[in-house]
């Protein structure tokens, strides 16, 4: 839940490089959680990071938990 309302809050910003506005900002996020998907840092950044690709492949501008 609060991985999506970050990704929320992102959209909201305005953001200004070399004086002009930049258009919307999107963020996709992988997910992992100890202990259910795993109890060692790596194990975590794999879970997190084959998510994260996931969230990509679905069309960006998501969350998916591992």
């Amino acid at each position: 839940k609060r991985a999506e309302a970050l990704r929320e809050e992102i959209k909201k910003l305005e953001m200004v490089f070399q004086g002009q506005i930049l258009g919307i900002i999107t963020m996709s996020m992988g997910i992992a959680a100890y202990p259910q998907n795993g109890v060692r840092m790596d194990e975590l950044l794999r879970v997190a990071d084959t998510a994260l690709y996931k969230a990509k492949q679905e069309g960006r501008d998501r969350v998916v938990s591992g």
